[in-house]
């Protein structure tokens, strides 16, 4: 499994399980969605407890971007140390991705603005991770 940021030394972290989606668009750009806060995520999200990696997957691209996923395959797993200053915590978030599509739209409204986006290393994503799976694809 790939690592990413820097675990402080000392400092309380926790744990979080989540899945996320590598969507990939025309001209070899990535569905993205911004938070509140302006950050970049690929879309998905945290695992509830009685949920599968797949099933949370889908629940929450369907939240966030008011459109059902079809999931092709599995990308790989990854752990990012990261502090989201929204709930002043320190995270270690075990995450899973998959290459996913959309297929239909939902009759409800999305949560967050989507958005294509090159997945270039200038490309600002919140986690390291989400670029590692981006650009895993090209591999």
């Amino acid at each position: 499994m790939r690592v990413f940021g820097t675990q402080v030394v000392g400092q309380d972290y926790q744990a979080r399980r989540a899945v996320y989606a590598v969507i990939p668009g025309r001209a070899g750009r990535v569905a993205a969605v911004t938070s509140p806060s302006g950050n970049l995520f690929l879309p998905g999200g945290g695992i509830e407890a009685d949920e599968t990696p797949e099933q949370a997957l889908i629940r929450e691209v369907e939240e966030e971007c008011a459109r059902r996923l079809s999931i092709v395959r599995e990308i790989g797993e990854a752990l990012q140390y990261f502090y989201a200053p929204s709930d002043d915590r320190h995270f270690a978030m075990h995450a899973v991705f998959y290459v996913g599509r959309f297929w239909s739209r939902t009759t409800g409204p999305a949560e967050l603005p989507l958005s294509w986006v090159w997945p270039d290393d200038r490309t600002p994503f919140f986690h390291a991770c989400h670029l590692w799976a981006v650009q895993s694809l090209r591999l």
